[in-house]
C-alpha cells in the first residue's frame, strides 16, 4: 500500500500532495490503533482471557480493507483531477473535484 499510494503522489501537482499526506496520516492512525489492539490482545491472553480468533481476523481484515478503499478513492479522485477540462471523460465524482463554493 505505501508503493501505492507514493505512486499516487507522484501523479499529483504540489497543491494536491496535501491529499495523498492525508490518506498517509490516517494510514498511521488505523497502523497506531491496531498496534493497541495487539497490545491488548496480549495482556488479555496473559491475564487468562481467550480471544477469539475469527474476531482478530475479522478486525484485522476490516483495517485492511478499509485502507485498501481509501486508495480506490485516491485514485479516482486523481483521475477526475488529471482528466480536468476533458470533455470526454466521464467523471467519477458527480461533483468534481473542484470546490464550488
Amino acid at each position: 500500500m505505501d508503493k501505492r499510494l507514493a505512486e499516487i503522489q507522484k501523479r499529483l501537482t504540489n497543491e494536491q500532495k496535501d491529499l495523498t499526506i492525508f490518506v498517509r496520516h490516517i494510514f498511521d492512525e488505523y497502523d497506531k490503533k491496531a498496534d493497541e489492539h495487539r497490545r491488548l490482545m496480549a495482556s488479555n491472553a496473559l491475564a487468562g482471557i481467550k480471544t477469539s480468533g475469527v474476531e482478530e481476523k475479522v478486525f484485522y481484515d476490516t483495517i485492511q480493507e478499509t485502507k485498501q478503499w481509501m486508495l480506490d478513492v485516491l485514485e479516482r479522485t486523481v483521475q477526475d483531477f488529471e482528466h480536468t477540462g476533458d470533455k470526454n471523460w466521464n467523471k467519477n465524482f458527480p461533483d468534481g473535484v473542484h470546490d464550488k463554493v
